[in-house]
């Protein structure tokens, strides 16, 4: 548990839910708490809600570190330092702003390591999935991309996994129309260069989704 006191952050986790102190974020699934002790600095996610809701978050946390555990030593995301008492997730803190809030200043760089990135991670047998969400893409300080939130990942099983391989191949191909979107900033695919063109490809989820969104648009007049 990289030099951690398992019991002792455990008794910090569940006083900082108890008082709503050390929050570094928090959403749908659960809370972001921030942990320092002398040396270092700790991302632990928290799920939230009672009975089943709970239940499914708790689950989801399990999945997003038998991702990490999948992931092994992998510069493009967070270490993941272990999962408490089965429901905490201990990641290390990563120093940066997403792309929502600030772009990379050589942005050819940048997306050449996330692709990268995103090669070495299918390598690995996963997809992220949810990499269109700007908030899970990091600039480090050093200029680099990281990979956040795994929650949503795809794991590939061996062997005969029809439906499995299936939702893989589908979660591959979202992670390379998110790469290609955030480097062309959200514009026509009619702008993407010839080499990169071979990685697009709109899965029918997103086709339906982009019809969805234009039948409401046209409805409200937005």
């Amino acid at each position: 548990m990289h030099q951690l006191d398992e019991t002792a952050l455990k008794q910090w986790i569940e006083e900082s839910i108890a008082t709503g102190s050390n929050i570094l974020a928090a959403g749908y699934q659960g809370q972001t708490l921030l942990y320092e002790d002398d040396n270092n600095r700790y991302v632990i996610k928290v799920p939230h809600g009672k009975g089943l809701a709970r239940s499914f978050h708790r689950r989801m946390l399990r999945h997003e570190y038998e991702v990490y555990k999948k992931l092994g030593d992998f510069d493009g995301a967070p270490a993941c330092y272990g999962l408490i008492d089965n429901q905490y997730l201990v990641l290390e803190f990563i120093d940066g702003r997403t792309i929502r809030t600030k772009r990379p200043l050589d942005e050819d760089e940048f997306h050449a390591k996330l692709f990268a990135h995103i090669r070495t991670m299918h390598a690995k047998s996963v997809a992220h999935m949810d990499l269109k969400r700007k908030d899970n893409l990091l600039v480090k300080t050093d200029e680099s991309p990281c990979i956040l939130d795994f929650g949503a990942a795809v794991i590939k099983k061996p062997g005969f996994h029809p439906f499995n391989h299936y939702h893989y191949q589908v979660a591959k191909q979202f992670d390379y129309n998110a790469w290609l979107k955030h480097k062309y900033h959200d514009r026509s695919s009619d702008n993407i260069s010839m080499v990169d063109r071979k990685y697009y490809k709109v899965t029918w989820i997103e086709a339906v989704a982009s019809l969805i969104k234009a039948l409401y648009l046209k409805l409200t007049g937005k």
